[in-house]
């Protein structure tokens, strides 16, 4: 339970970076004070951000399956994690389809996935060398 909280907030965090550079991005060059956002796009964003998190959350326990490889685990996350995120986007966009939208989703699909895992396996580098480097002291 706590995991599935502390992985929603850090989706809260990611969320919220991310709509800040899409708030960036809507200025077009016009003065920062002069943007402007809705509190219920805004309270969307968090809940949105809060439910991703915690799904990517629950998507990480197919990595405790121990007969897997870690390539098959990674695959199936992926994909899982993928298939969901079209689904909620699609969702979104009253499941109107455009191949545009599609390469867009997925970009930022492989951005977030990015974020995620990347931050994830580099602290479970660093607890390895950490472990290795005991292990070299005794």
């Amino acid at each position: 339970m706590n995991g599935s909280i502390i992985s929603g907030l850090i989706g809260i965090g990611i969320g919220m970076i991310w709509f800040g550079v899409e708030v960036l991005f809507s200025l077009y060059g016009r003065n920062f004070a002069s943007a402007t956002v809705e509190v219920s796009n805004l309270i969307f964003c968090i809940l949105a951000s809060f439910i991703i998190g915690i799904f990517f959350y629950a998507a990480g326990f197919v990595f405790s399956k121990d007969d897997w490889s870690l390539r098959k685990q990674i695959i199936v996350n992926f994909f899982v994690c993928l298939i969901a995120w079209l689904i909620f986007t699609f969702a979104l966009n009253d499941f109107v389809f455009s191949w545009l939208l599609l390469i867009e989703v997925f970009g930022q699909f492989l951005l977030m996935y990015a974020i995620a895992y990347g931050a994830y396996l580099l602290h479970l580098f660093r607890e390895v060398k950490e472990i290795n480097n005991k292990l070299k002291e005794n």
